[in-house]
């Protein structure tokens, strides 16, 4: 996928942004708080109709204004595109070539970008919701479905706490909502699982080629009653099953404390547990061999690369590891948008644009 032209209304700081991307390496730098990590939500958005940062909507629309638009003119599959997202709080319209879509149509398969920023950097020992979503984001950009999918367990999750929190029921209504949870819970569970089994694939050796040793590992973790299906049907049997089993404790605590929602992703150095073990070299090197291997695990299921965004990651690491992303992001010719505070933290990257943004304004660099 390539994205050519990027235009911008009232989003957050930005008040007016037109711009031609580079078919490789386009840079935006200047001070922090001037909206280049904006840029880059934007860009997001554009492909996949969601924020990376935000889940409301409203928060993106500039300070005073009622709405907010982007126009992206995109490359997929080899076809010339229009995406338009239009925002007024509380409600959402996309387009694609002027005809009303919605974001997980068959027509915008292919469409996906891969983000890696900062808070990326501290994955290995973040919380396990932030790597729930870091995988969610990759399931994402393979299957587009995904999201649909995903909002469904959510949705049948809030309910069935919603119940538990009331209490007054009667077991037939929660053994409904059980089996609400479980069918789409089964759902979020093997596609997990399957893309996080094609990113192993990808990050042991890659991790071999930034760090060398000791050998790195990443596993899907879920409840071994769950872990053991090895079918969705089996999944949501599973699921059924724990639910019922932990019924009393979550009426105790008035909500649902088994089920996807509590899955985790273990990154292995060697056999422990890198989050526990590993030195901050070689958490880092895991995040960055973590980011490649999605970016490859995408560019091969979708056979098309995915927009790759780097939100001011270049500052964040070293030389050495530095280069090695940079490296593969050469290789690998994918369209690149980043930011940076300097530019000379950047090396010389094949066909680079180069943008400075001030008070939310765009100035070419020649």
């Amino acid at each position: 996928m390539l994205l050519k032209n990027l235009r911008l209304r009232d989003w957050r700081n930005l008040e007016e942004v037109s711009l031609a991307l580079g078919g490789r390496a386009t840079v935006f730098s200047g001070a922090n708080g001037q909206g280049k990590s904006n840029l880059l939500e934007a860009a997001y958005f554009a492909v996949s109709f969601r924020s990376f940062r935000s889940s409301s909507s409203a928060e993106v629309i500039r300070w005073g204004q009622g709405s907010a638009e982007i126009e992206a003119r995109v490359e997929l599959r080899g076809l010339e595109r229009s995406l338009c997202v239009h925002l007024v709080t509380g409600r959402k319209t996309t387009t694609l070539d002027g005809k009303s879509v919605r974001r997980d149509a068959r027509a915008l398969d292919g469409a996906a970008a891969v983000v890696f920023g900062p808070d990326d950097l501290r994955l290995a020992k973040a919380p396990a919701a932030e790597r729930r979503r870091a995988l969610d984001r990759c399931v994402f950009a393979v299957y587009r479905t995904y999201l649909r999918e995903a909002v469904d367990f959510e949705r049948a999750l809030k309910s069935r706490n919603g119940l538990l929190r009331r209490g007054g029921y009667g077991r037939e209504l929660l053994e409904s909502y059980d089996e609400s949870v479980a069918r789409a819970g089964a759902r979020v569970v093997m596609r997990r699982r399957e893309i996080a089994a094609g990113l192993a694939q990808n990050f042991a050796p890659v991790f071999a080629e930034i760090h060398g040793g000791p050998a790195a590992a990443l596993c899907y973790r879920s409840h071994p009653r769950v872990e053991a299906a090895t079918s969705e049907a089996e999944a949501e049997a599973a699921l059924r099953a724990g639910l019922e089993e932990e019924r009393a404790s979550d009426e105790r605590r008035g909500f649902t404390g088994f089920g996807p929602h509590t899955d985790d992703i273990d990154l292995f150095l060697g056999e422990h547990l890198a989050r526990q073990h590993g030195s901050q070299g070689q958490l880092r090197s895991l995040v960055l061999a973590l980011k490649i291997a999605e970016l490859r695990l995408v560019g091969e299921r979708n056979q098309e690369m995915p927009l790759l965004l780097l939100d001011d990651v270049a500052s964040e690491l070293d030389r050495e590891r530095r280069a090695r992303l940079f490296e593969t992001i050469s290789a690998m010719a994918c369209q690149t948008l980043l930011t940076v505070t300097e530019r000379e933290h950047l090396p010389e990257l094949p066909g680079r644009v180069d943008w400075v943004l001030s008070q939310g304004r765009l100035t070419r660099c020649v």
